[in-house]
């Protein structure tokens, strides 16, 4: 969830809206890793909601949807925990776990300005 007070998310609540305030956040010519990251694991979540859908569609081949849901969960837990942890390598959050999106896209202007020779 977004803070009235400041732009942050909780970490144990990145929701697809979430993946996208953090994807703007970092969006800049400089690295763009955590937004990146982002964009891969709401890509997998759409992909596991996806195959879900297909076992009502196609029932005859529910067991392998469900297969690829399981995977696709498990890909999208290792995603979201290096997401999670790049963040923290970062100090891009706070003590309360919270992910401080103006830090985010602070990092992100000062390596696009060192990346141009200012700074």
């Amino acid at each position: 969830m977004m803070s009235d007070t400041k732009r942050t998310i909780k970490v144990s609540d990145i929701s697809d809206e979430a993946l996208i305030e953090i994807c703007r956040a970092a969006e800049v010519v400089a690295c763009e890793c955590p937004g990146y990251l982002a964009r891969i694991l709401r890509q997998v979540r759409t992909f596991r909601n996806y195959t879900t859908n297909c076992i009502e569609q196609f029932p005859e081949d529910a067991e392998t949807h469900l297969w690829l849901a399981e995977r696709a969960e498990q890909a999208e837990m290792l995603l979201h925990q290096t997401m999670i942890e790049l963040m923290q390598k970062e100090s891009l959050i706070d003590d309360s776990e919270y992910i401080i999106l103006d830090k985010l896209s602070e990092r992100a202007r000062v390596t696009a300005l060192k990346q141009i020779g200012i700074g």
